[in-house]
């Protein structure tokens, strides 16, 4: 995840290990869930010249990757609210500056050919988000794509009663005290059209974290299970659980489940299209 009001996240460390996590959290992501693709509507085609932003890049793992599929003649932006994850090796065509998603430049009006933004729900609140979709369809070219990738814990399918369940119970404090949007993967596609967008398509996947499907799964489960222990000071702040001892017994129940073939929350990659008139 990125940064921007920084309500769920403003607990992380950002130190070399959450680095290192964003850079590993992609190939999963794109793998699971973007069916490994770097843009996932097959539709969307890009000329030589087009224009390109990532908003949120964190560490640039996806400007990265999808300079590798085009020409060096292709323009890509690269923007997030904080500058402590950007690489310092990177191609010439990429630009990595410091910009918010809920404020971009006033000279980008009508600039990208395709938008790409990840990861927001645990930073931009339900105001931020309007503000955010606003700015996205501003700076899109008319007939030009966009595409997000969002998790919508209220889908998550697990029993009440479980760790699982509880997990998700405490996401949904956590969201409702930052002001921030639970079920955001799902609100997603009706918010884009309220902005201005057509053409809008949403996937759902469930990130797999059965460790009996095997080895490649066991990467899933150890960023899942560090995602989820970054949490741990906003839930014992708010009172939700005792102690951080009590909050590392649920993570392994929560571990335990999985293995039984209790999922993770869904995540939902969602594209759009700004329209030519």
């Amino acid at each position: 995840m990125s940064t921007e009001n920084q309500a769920v996240y403003e607990a992380i460390g950002k130190n070399q290990q959450e680095g290192q996590r964003l850079e590993e959290q992609y190939p999963l992501f794109k793998k699971y869930i973007r069916r490994d693709r770097v843009i996932f509507d097959e539709a969307v085609t890009l000329g030589d010249n087009a224009v390109v932003l990532d908003v949120g890049t964190g560490a640039g793992s996806w400007v990265l990757d999808f300079a590798q599929t085009v020409p060096p003649s292709v323009s890509i932006h690269a923007v997030d609210i904080s500058t402590t994850f950007f690489p310092t090796i990177h191609p010439q065509n990429i630009v990595f500056a410091k910009h918010s998603g809920t404020a971009l430049p006033q000279t980008w009006t009508d600039k990208f050919d395709f938008i790409n933004q990840n990861l927001l729900a645990g930073c931009l609140t339900g105001d931020d988000w309007i503000q955010n979709l606003q700015e996205l369809f501003r700076v899109t070219k008319p007939g030009g794509h966009i595409q997000l990738f969002e998790p919508s814990f209220a889908s998550w399918d697990c029993p009440p009663n479980s760790a699982n369940g509880k997990m998700k119970s405490m996401y949904k404090v956590l969201f409702d005290n930052t002001s921030l949007i639970y079920d955001l993967g799902v609100k997603l596609p009706q918010m884009l059209l309220d902005t201005g967008f057509v053409d809008v398509g949403q996937h759902k996947s469930t990130f797999p974290v059965n460790m009996n499907d095997g080895v490649p799964v066991q990467q899933c489960v150890g960023m899942m299970i560090r995602w989820l222990r970054n949490l741990q000071p906003p839930i014992l702040r708010l009172g939700l659980l005792g102690s951080a001892e009590e909050y590392e017994s649920l993570l392994k129940e929560i571990q335990e489940e999985w293995n039984h073939g209790v999922p993770t929350e869904n995540f939902f990659v969602i594209h759009a299209r700004k329209p030519v008139a």
